[in-house]
């Protein structure tokens, strides 16, 4: 009964408590959306709140994956994070449906401290979201945070991969390596489509070209990720400097006694400049022609 209760009820509406919790322009707030392949990818989107108890609007400012992906795949999963100690959180399911270039929610984002002063960019398309499914709002124990940190102490260095390729750069190994950073996990919810993030404070590199994570915390919603399937985790440091690995789950495995969940890395997504997009694999190019002899 006990594991039972540790998983989440998930509500067709969010509650009074789950719209306030929404507000704050100082906390995480993440889209994950679908691409054409069926993997799941990580945006962060800090215009974003639930306007109504079945309407969660986010806004755009520049065009990029998340945007593209929406309106190829309507589904998404919405995920908020308090800034600071003790964490709370908060998991929807929502369906795009339609966008808008004016009005009271484009008007609000502009007029957040993030975007009053600036005269550059601005929100220029509110995207708008049903809400499928929404959890309440949810306690992340410090003392899960913890545990989790001291297992990846001794157990993580056992998890080492043998290859000799280095899948993650400086800047993505350092962030993937911190003992505190925001992770995130997402991954598509078989019974439905839908992307579910969870948060994994927890989750670390192993080496360059594998992340492993205790299930310390959460435990029954780690468990729900079906093995094998597609996984993004995002990364985020103190610095706002932000990455995206996609991968496999290849499901929980024991290194020096201790289990841990297994991502394999298969692809890296920068969010942040001075280069956005696809950075692993590197995207072969063609030399430019300069020259035609027929």
């Amino acid at each position: 009964m006990g594991k039972k209760k540790e998983i989440p009820n998930w509500s067709s509406e969010i509650s009074e408590e789950g719209i306030k919790f929404t507000q704050p322009e100082i906390m995480l707030k993440l889209v994950s959306t679908i691409d054409e392949r069926g993997w799941p990818h990580i945006t962060m989107i800090s215009s974003n709140r639930a306007k109504n108890e079945n309407q969660i609007v986010w806004g755009a400012f520049t065009e990029g994956t998340s945007k593209k992906n929406v309106k190829k795949n309507p589904k998404q999963g919405i995920f908020y994070m308090t800034a600071e100690m003790p964490f709370k959180f908060l998991q929807a399911k929502v369906e795009f449906s339609h966008t808008s270039k004016e009005g009271e929610d484009l008007e609000h984002f502009n007029k957040t401290e993030l975007m009053r002063y600036n005269v550059y960019i601005r929100v220029h398309t509110a995207y708008y979201n049903k809400i499928i499914a929404v959890t309440p709002v949810r306690n992340l124990p410090l003392s899960g945070i913890i545990s989790g940190i001291l297992k990846d102490m001794i157990g993580k260095g056992g998890a080492k991969t043998k290859l000799e390729e280095k899948r993650l750069g400086v800047i993505g190994y350092n962030l993937f390596r911190a003992s505190i950073a925001v992770r995130v996990i997402s991954y598509i919810d078989p019974s439905d489509g839908y992307p579910v993030m969870i948060p994994c404070i927890q989750l670390q590199a192993a080496d360059h070209n594998r992340l492993v994570f205790p299930p310390s915390i959460l435990k029954q919603d780690l468990y729900q990720i079906p093995v094998n399937s597609k996984v993004a985790v995002f990364g985020m440091n103190f610095d706002f400097v932000n990455q995206v690995v996609r991968g496999t789950f290849t499901g929980f495995k024991k290194f020096r006694s201790i289990k841990f969940g297994v991502i394999e890395i298969e692809e890296i997504y920068n969010s942040c400049p001075p280069i956005v997009g696809k950075i692993y694999p590197e995207i072969e190019t063609i030399p430019k022609i300069t020259e035609f002899n027929l």
